[in-house]
């Protein structure tokens, strides 16, 4: 999906930042961190403008967050934006690669429910799992 389209689908304006980071992600496979988006782009989005773009994206469904060893965190488009309707679920797991730390979306696993002790909430579920991927194997 063109990134003018996901912008519409999510009730977003579009902004010449906004297109570039999603046209960022569209050249990759993989979760981007902040400093790898804010290398890219350098010169065309300040840092503080790209925050509130990855911010306004995960809060509208665009991206869905990955806590990261290393980093504090790295994102990656949500597989439903190639879809017009769906409901937002990013309850997959994520693959980091130990030798080049790439990190992957693994849609095809979803992370299952667990019981939990009574009165807790379950707002946030994150699966990282660890190993090489096919690139480095």
């Amino acid at each position: 999906m063109k990134p003018e389209q996901i912008l519409i689908q999510h009730d977003l304006r579009k902004t010449q930042g906004r297109i570039m980071v999603l046209q960022e992600f569209s050249k990759h496979d993989k979760a981007l961190a902040h400093n790898e988006l804010q290398h890219a782009l350098a010169g065309k989005v300040d840092r503080v403008t790209l925050y509130r773009i990855l911010d306004q994206f995960e809060k509208k469904g665009v991206l869905h967050k990955i806590p990261d060893d290393e980093v504090s965190v790295k994102y990656a488009l949500c597989a439903h934006n190639h879809e017009i309707d769906h409901q937002h679920s990013d309850d997959h797991a994520h693959f980091k690669c130990n030798d080049c730390s790439e990190t992957f979306c693994i849609d095809d696993f979803t992370i299952p429910n667990m019981k939990i002790p009574e009165g807790f909430k379950v707002t946030e579920k994150f699966l990282l799992l660890g190993g090489v991927c096919k690139k480095c194997a």
